[in-house]
């Protein structure tokens, strides 16, 4: 039997496991040939260590390009086999569809077809058996079972969506746009009996319950920073020292939401002796105005020493924004009408929200020999992500290898290669992920040219 329904409640219980590697995407084929770590002192490493402010970018370096262009080879397959004019009726994207299905709406979503997939992930079917009596009622969610989770889950991410500014004598004053949430949900004991088990099913009298803790907040943040070298090396003509940097964040809120609270399905007795009811008791605060307002830093420390480079990036301390005229609302789902419907509880109050510490270590060595190995931790608020990586030029050609721990735990690789003519060089990586509905992984080949 064919449930859309049962389907896209699949899917949106598994899309925990999916944003952390979606956090990681990137356009250069470079780093991703090297497991996703990064080897630049721009991008990630100034935004979220402040101390990287006050050294060079290693674009100087012999084989570090100053940017990357991506050669979007997969979006021409996409938009061959979904032509943008006959969107409103491709199957991929009508619910309506009898071919519709939300797992491959949802991998296309978390994994842009941006490059090729050489190897892609198998799409969980939609497809649902139920065996139903009187008081039984077993579903068999065939292999869409594998994606109901085992324990808890979230998604999460704190995220600076640029970060805009200008420099002078150490200092730096900008602003930058801040993203964070965070959705955690819980499975109880009988919920995840009931889409799992195959023989007894669902049990008379069961209280299906889905706890659920969402909360997002964005806005501006105008920022004022100041980087320094505070100790030099033997010659002073080189990187060589340690190096402090800091960052004061005035953190503008514009909006502002938290869901909070059960779902539940109340299961006759018999099972289909009554009808089951259907309950919903949340708790939905929103602001009503952007006035979110708080205050805290980030610091940062890096030494470079000869050929090898460490830094350490810590960000958001003690930022805690006051939204002083948000209002709280009781979520409620009406059983006579089928319909979910909000009471106003209080309106005009005080909320204090906080924005989860997050940091960024990373390290360096780069060797004479053409060869330079990095690798960095990265923790955006939810779960740490490790990559490591090494890259080897010999004249004009280059070879790149790494590997990385994502969110979901699970170890990935890359692997690639390029060649420099001059100003110009293209680049090809390989990288695993699990940047979809499967526990299988896929395989992309990103490509992109860079500029030095």
């Amino acid at each position: 039997m064919r449930t859309g329904v049962v389907a896209v409640a699949l899917a949106l219980l598994v899309l925990a496991p999916l944003r952390a590697a979606h956090a990681q995407f990137s356009f250069d084929a470079r780093r991703y040939g090297m497991g996703g770590v990064s080897l630049s002192r721009d991008g990630n490493a100034r935004r979220y260590n402040p101390a990287y402010r006050a050294l060079k970018t290693n674009s100087h370096v012999t084989g570090t390009p100053k940017f990357s262009i991506p050669i979007p080879i997969g979006l021409i397959q996409f938009f061959k086999d979904h032509p943008i004019n006959q969107l409103k009726h491709d199957p991929m994207f009508n619910p309506e569809s009898t071919a519709f299905n939300p797992f491959a709406l949802t991998n296309i979503i978390f994994n842009p077809p941006i490059f090729v997939e050489v190897k892609k992930s198998p799409v969980p079917i939609n497809n649902v058996e139920f065996t139903i009596g009187k008081n039984q009622l077993i579903m068999n969610l065939g292999g869409s079972r594998v994606l109901i989770p085992e324990q808890d889950f979230g998604i999460g991410s704190t995220s600076r969506l640029f970060d805009a500014g200008a420099g002078f004598g150490g200092f730096h004053v900008g602003v930058m746009g801040f993203l964070q949430y965070d959705v955690a949900f819980t499975l109880d004991s009988a919920l995840r009996h009931a889409l799992t088990d195959t023989v007894t099913g669902v049990q008379p009298g069961d209280t299906l319950s889905l706890l659920s803790d969402a909360i997002a907040q964005a806005g501006l943040a105008p920022t004022i920073g100041f980087a320094g070298r505070l100790t030099h090396g033997a010659d002073r003509a080189t990187d060589d020292g340690l190096y402090l940097g800091g960052a004061v964040h005035y953190y503008m809120g514009a909006t502002y939401g938290r869901l909070t609270g059960p779902a539940q399905i109340l299961v006759g007795n018999p099972i289909f002796g009554t009808t089951p009811a259907a309950g919903i008791a949340d708790t939905m605060r929103t602001s009503n105005k952007p006035n979110g307002r708080g205050i805290g830093g980030d610091v940062g420390v890096v030494w470079v020493t000869g050929p090898f480079e460490v830094g350490l990036g810590v960000n958001d301390i003690g930022a805690q924004l006051t939204w002083s005229d948000t209002k709280v609302q009781n979520v409620s789902y009406v059983t006579s009408t089928g319909k979910i419907v909000t009471a106003l509880a209080t309106n005009h109050v005080e909320t204090k929200t906080k924005l989860p510490i997050t940091y960024i270590a990373n390290a360096a060595l780069r060797m004479g020999t053409g060869t330079t190995v990095g690798g960095d931790v990265i923790n955006s608020g939810r779960g740490t992500v490790i990559h490591v990586g090494v890259e080897q030029r010999t004249g004009p050609f280059a070879v790149r290898g790494g590997v990385s721990r994502d969110q979901r735990k699970k170890m990935q690789f890359g692997f690639g290669g390029g060649l420099r003519l001059g100003p110009l060089g293209l680049d090809v990586g390989f990288f695993t992920h699990s940047n979809s509905l499967s526990p299988q992984r896929a395989i992309t080949m990103a490509t992109a040219i860079s500029i030095y």
